[in-house]
């Protein structure tokens, strides 16, 4: 019984340490190829509307990356029940077009 309890709490310990990996790489590591990116556009460059066009592209990669998993959630309770937050929509199907000059040919 000891070894079940030691295992689980080393599983504990496994996640936490995944979730703090997660969290570092996140921040730490997408964070400074934020900041990287956008140096050096100005080092290229030496344009200050290019720098800030490549700091307003990299804050919304950086948002969609964070936010990744509401997304992948609000994306996937749509997917499952459409009816609920679509209009209603009306399909007219058509077997034959007419052509364009009247049917002569």
């Amino acid at each position: 019984m000891n070894e079940l309890m030691q295992m689980a709490g080393a599983i504990s310990d496994a996640n936490s340490l995944v979730t703090q990996l997660k969290n570092f790489v996140l921040v730490g590591v997408l964070g400074l190829m934020y900041v990287i990116s956008i140096a050096y556009v100005w080092g290229q460059t030496k344009s200050v509307l290019k720098a800030g066009v490549a700091a307003i592209g990299g804050a919304a990669v950086l948002a969609i990356v964070v936010n990744m998993t509401s997304v992948r959630d609000k994306i996937g309770e749509d997917i499952k029940s459409p009816g609920s937050n679509a209009a209603p929509a009306a399909v007219r199907v058509v077997d034959h077009l007419a052509s364009l000059d009247g049917g002569r040919r």
